[in-house]
C-alpha cells in the first residue's frame, strides 16, 4: 500500500537538475534583461548609460543558456533511454512542484541581478570605456534595472517550469518513440535475419488436403495378419 501511494505521489527532481534549469533561467534572463534595459533606458531615462557600447557580452550568455540547454536535453535523452531500455513500471515518475520553480526563480533572479551589471563591466572593458558606478552598469538607475532583471527572470523562469513540466509528464511517451526507433535501428536490413515485421505481415500457404492425406499413418502390419 506505502509502495503504491509512493509511486502515485513520484518523487522529487534531482538537484543536479535544477541547478542546470536554475542556470539556462539565469543566463537567459540576463541576456533578455539586458537588452531590455537598453530599450527601455530610452524612453524612461534621461542618460542611458547603455548607449555608445558594443555590447558583445549578450552572445556571451545567451551562448551559456543555449549550453546549459543542451546539457539539458542530453540528460532528459539519457534519461528516457534508460527508462526504454529497463522495466518503466518500475520507474518513478519525477514531479516538478510549485517549490522546485521557486528555487529555479530565485536562482535566476539573483543571478541574473549579478550577471547583468557584470556584463556592462565587461562590455564597457572591452570597448574601452570602463564603467565606474553601479548605475551605470544597470543602465542609469539601480532600480529600473533590477525591476526590469527580475521581471525578465519571472517570464524565463515561469517558461523554462513549464517546457521541464511538459517533458516531465510526457517522459513515457517519448521513451516509446525513442524505443520504437531503437528497436527499428536494430533490426538488420537484407541479410537474412529473421525478421518480426516481415513473419507478422507475410501470408501463409495452406495446406491442401491431398497432402493432409499423404501424410496420414498408415495402420500397423499387425493388423493386417
Amino acid at each position: 500500500m506505502r509502495l503504491e501511494a509512493v509511486e502515485a505521489r513520484g518523487v522529487r527532481v534531482g538537484l543536479r537538475t535544477i541547478l542546470t534549469l536554475a542556470v539556462c533561467a539565469a543566463a537567459a534572463s540576463a541576456a533578455i534583461a539586458h537588452f531590455a534595459i537598453d530599450v527601455v533606458g530610452d524612453f524612461l531615462l534621461a542618460r542611458d548609460s547603455y548607449d555608445h557600447l558594443r555590447h558583445g557580452s549578450r552572445e556571451l550568455v545567451t551562448g551559456i543558456a543555449v549550453v546549459a540547454a543542451v546539457v539539458l536535453a542530453v540528460r532528459g535523452l539519457r534519461v528516457c533511454c534508460e527508462i526504454a531500455a529497463s522495466h518503466r513500471a518500475r520507474l518513478l515518475r519525477p514531479v516538478f512542484g510549485l517549490h522546485d520553480a521557486v528555487v529555479v526563480f530565485a536562482g535566476a533572479a539573483l543571478t541574473g541581478s549579478a550577471v547583468v551589471p557584470g556584463m556592462e563591466y565587461l562590455d564597457g572593458g572591452l570597448d574601452g570605456t570602463p564603467v565606474h558606478r553601479l548605475q551605470d552598469a544597470f543602465g542609469g538607475s539601480i532600480s529600473l534595472g533590477l525591476a526590469v532583471t527580475i521581471l525578465c527572470a519571472a517570464v524565463v523562469t515561469a517558461f523554462v517550469c513549464a517546457v521541464a513540466r511538459w517533458l516531465i509528464s510526457h517522459r513515457d511517451a517519448v521513451a516509446t518513440i525513442i524505443e520504437t526507433l531503437l528497436l527499428l535501428a536494430a533490426v538488420p536490413d537484407g541479410d537474412g535475419s529473421y525478421d518480426l515485421y516481415a513473419q507478422r505481415f507475410t501470408p501463409r500457404r495452406k495446406h491442401a488436403a491431398h497432402t493432409l492425406n499423404l501424410s496420414k499413418r498408415a495402420p500397423p502390419a499387425i493388423s493386417f495378419a
